[in-house]
């Protein structure tokens, strides 16, 4: 018997210790993760500023002007300015700054005024304002309106987006500190594997978890080293371990089960891997293996997979996904919950984990389960989105009832 999933995942979020971190330029900082708070250096924005190209005016021109009425007011125009440029005089009732979107309000102005809404004698410097659009406090922006120094800007642990990118920029950011990518290697084990370029030969299937993997650690923001197919002796398995041993990752699929030629978890204990736990009652995925070996320089996390492709795509969602996410200091991902649009019987004692097409249903996610023949029926997985994680103990399963769900390649 072995441990269960919630065991399992628990003992490999103890068993990771925080990654690496690194300073890190911005114009590279895209989808990594920060590691301190990150506080506002300065007001946003730092002047106040015109949200539309027109006049900047003070709205007090129209109690000034003596007259109830709706008739325009004229002011006189005594400058222009463009973005990026200081005002050089100062406003008073009856005077408009000629000014363009982002620019710098003149001292006194407290509204301005969209070009479309006036009439504007640009030879007498002139221009009509409807005292209806001289409103206090319309179409600008004060200083420190959008954020003021010492603002949280981005918490510790946040994932760097294209708009955060830009907002770093904003106030001067050029270099952060983030967590370091991590490096993730990965080798795939057994006698019968082809190179997925070479046709097929009798006996022999081609290898399809390598560029599996690989695809779903990119997925992950991790530099992917591939040590290729590992025959099944001891001295390729520890020569590739060897290698493997110097990533943050390892990842090996394949012969970790039982079998005659089932060497790999022996070969990582010689080569220093203290076990954490080998063997998780699930379905795909049964024998899967974690461990780590320390130095006293770095850790490196082992991961066993099974070999059969469905099995490898499973124990990555479920273990090795969380356990990059922890490297880089991102906080696990939400579990999500579907509603099942057919009811569903789980064969055997074992909780399954069942590819499914995921779907909105107006606001509501649903879990269409995939016809599937087990962990080595890798092409029914290209129907699916995901998986739905299904209990034997809960009996048959009717449709409309919601169920834990997992989005394949979803950091």
């Amino acid at each position: 018997m072995g441990i269960s999933v919630a065991e399992a995942i628990s003992l490999v979020r103890s068993t990771i210790e925080t990654g690496r971190e690194m300073e890190c330029p911005l114009p590279e900082a895209l989808h990594r993760t920060l590691c301190s708070d990150l506080l506002v250096p300065h007001a946003s924005p730092p002047f106040d500023k015109a949200l539309m190209d027109g006049f900047a005016v003070m709205s007090a021109s129209q109690r000034e002007s003596g007259s109830a009425s709706a008739d325009p007011i004229e002011l006189n125009v005594i400058e222009t300015v463009v973005a990026g440029q200081v005002p050089r005089l100062p406003l008073t009732v009856n005077v408009a700054t000629r000014i363009m979107t982002g620019a710098m309000l003149p001292k006194g102005c407290d509204c301005v005024v969209p070009i479309e809404r006036v009439t504007f004698n640009e030879s007498l410097a002139k221009v009509q304002i409807a005292p209806a659009d001289l409103r206090p406090g319309a179409n600008l922006m004060r200083s420190g309106e959008a954020a003021k120094p010492g603002d949280l800007l981005l918490a510790k642990g946040t994932r760097l987006t294209p708009q955060r990118v830009a907002a770093l920029a904003e106030f001067g950011f050029a270099s952060v500190c983030t967590a370091a990518t991590p490096h993730v290697s990965i080798m795939t084990t057994g006698d019968e594997l082809l190179d997925y370029s070479q046709p097929l030969q009798e006996g022999k299937i081609r290898n399809s978890n390598e560029p599996m993997l690989a695809a779903q650690a990119r997925t992950c923001d991790a530099q992917v080293h591939l040590l290729g197919m590992v025959r099944d002796t001891a001295a390729d398995l520890d020569a590739a371990i060897a290698k493997g041993l110097e990533s943050d990752v390892l990842i090996l699929t394949g012969g970790v089960s039982a079998g005659m030629l089932d060497l790999v978890p022996q070969r990582l204990v010689h080569a220093g891997v203290q076990r954490v736990f080998h063997g998780v009652e699930m379905k795909p995925g049964k024998p899967v293996w974690f461990g780590v070996r320390r130095t006293d320089t770095k850790s490196c996390y082992v991961f066993g997979l099974p070999g059969n492709p469905v099995s490898s795509l499973v124990c990555f969602e479920l273990f090795v996904r969380p356990a990059l996410r922890q490297l880089i200091g991102a906080d696990p991902a939400p579990q999500l919950s579907a509603v099942l649009t057919q009811p569903f019987q789980v064969k055997g004692n074992r909780p399954v984990y069942h590819p499914v097409q995921l779907r909105f249903e107006g606001a509501t996610l649903t879990a269409t389960a995939v016809p599937w023949s087990g962990s080595a029926d890798l092409k029914a997985t290209t129907l699916a989105d995901g998986m739905a994680l299904l209990l034997p103990e809960h009996g048959a399963y009717a449709a409309g009832e919601q169920v834990p769900v997992w989005i394949w390649g979803q950091s």
